[in-house]
């Protein structure tokens, strides 16, 4: 449900020098979907549209045209979290909701997590919420210190933390909610006297405890807060969200004989009753229906599989494809762009590309069309009841009529 009397500025102006990357680390996937589509993806559940601002650096202007409906700032030089959020202060300055600060290599903040913040500053009337883990010390994140009440102190970064602030296990996460008064009251104070000459925004904690406000903390999951840096960190986040969508197939009465080898994008569809093999790995766009059988080191992409299709092993579906039901796809087959009708058998090394198959064909091993001229791609037709025997060489554009022999 959107909360209207929230606002959220969702940092995306990071150099992104970790990630060993010609692109931007937000602009990189896990399942399919760009870390800073996640973000948004979650955040819209309970933020509108128009209440969400990214602050961007100037590489990153494209964003502007894939997202229309969202707002955008812009940080033309990286100094620091607090001037990030200066340099959106035109979207927030002027409301009197709350501001939620969020980052976008954050993939996994989601609507439960900013519910429980929102719900923790409306039940104590606080200023600030920070959204805290509790991690090993071995992390880089700043320190959460508190003082004797247990109340939070200041906010050390992890550059700037002694030896024994290291080992504090209460680490903050980087995200806060802010009263929009007590933000724009306090951000413009924030100096830039640390090691690395930058604007950060949690000495914003020791500002508000100067000005006697309210600060409160909730503790979050680590991996719910992961933020990617670098290559290591993708990949934890990839094997997390593999893992929840694993979960999810399964507890939907998907059967996964070795769930950790299978990869699924965020947008695949499975119906009931449907096996997967292991080493199968999904690309976008992919709906399968009802009591599909897909073998072992199968590749699919943007295909239809319908119901009782079996599929595979070592099959390899590209977009534009739909299998339709109770045909076979073998071993060693690729279709590209291709409908295959109701019980169709394409079982042994074959590739057909731009083809039209119909019912109760069965094509033979090492059978190929012939699509690409060089120029174009062209049409082969296949009707139903033909026989295409082994090692034919289909040059399109061909038709091969009803119940027809090759």
């Amino acid at each position: 449900m959107i909360n209207n009397s929230l606002k959220t500025i969702i940092l995306a102006a990071g150099e992104s020098k970790r990630i060993l990357s010609s692109k931007s680390k937000i602009l990189h996937t896990i399942g399919g979907k760009t870390i800073i589509k996640h973000v948004l993806d979650n955040v819209s559940k309970i933020i509108s549209k128009k209440n969400t601002n990214i602050v961007i650096s100037p590489k990153l202007k494209k964003l502007e045209n894939e997202y229309k409906k969202i707002s955008f700032s812009f940080q033309n030089k990286p100094l620091g979290t607090a001037h990030a959020v200066l340099s959106s202060k035109s979207f927030y300055s002027k409301s009197n909701q709350d501001i939620l600060i969020l980052y976008a290599d954050n993939p996994f903040i989601d609507e439960e997590i900013i519910k429980e913040m929102l719900n923790l500053k409306r039940r104590n009337n606080s200023d600030i919420i920070l959204l805290a883990v509790n991690t090993n010390n071995k992390n880089e994140y700043g320190r959460i210190i508190l003082n004797e009440q247990q109340k939070v102190k200041k906010i050390v970064e992890f550059k700037d933390a002694t030896a024994n602030q290291k080992n504090i296990s209460l680490c903050n996460s980087g995200i806060m909610l802010f009263k929009s008064e007590v933000l724009n009251k306090l951000i413009t104070k924030i100096k830039s006297k640390n090691k690395k000459k930058e604007y950060y925004l949690t000495d914003i904690v020791d500002l508000a405890n100067e000005n006697n406000f309210k600060i409160d903390y909730i503790k979050a999951d680590f991996l719910k807060t992961l933020g990617i840096n670098t290559k290591q960190e993708l990949a934890i986040a990839e094997e997390y969200f593999q893992n929840t969508l694993r979960k999810k197939f399964i507890s939907t009465g998907v059967k996964l004989l070795d769930p950790k080898s299978i990869f699924f994008n965020y947008d695949t569809k499975i119906g009931k009753d449907v096996i997967i093999e292991p080493n199968v790995f999904f690309g976008p766009n992919v709906i399968i229906k009802d009591n599909v059988h897909i073998k072992a080191f199968s590749h699919i992409e943007g295909a239809k599989i319908l119901n009782n299709a079996v599929i595979g092993p070592f099959a390899r579906l590209r977009t534009g494809t739909v299998i339709g039901p109770n045909s076979h796809i073998g071993n060693f087959v690729e279709i590209k762009k291709s409908n295959i009708k109701k019980n169709s058998k394409i079982n042994h090394l074959t590739y057909l590309g731009d083809t039209s198959v119909g019912e109760n064909v069965n094509v033979g091993a090492g059978v190929i069309t012939c699509n690409y001229d060089g120029i174009k791609k062209n049409k082969t037709i296949i009707e139903d009841n033909v026989f295409v025997g082994s090692n034919a060489s289909l040059v399109a554009p061909i038709k091969l009529g009803k119940s027809s022999i090759v």
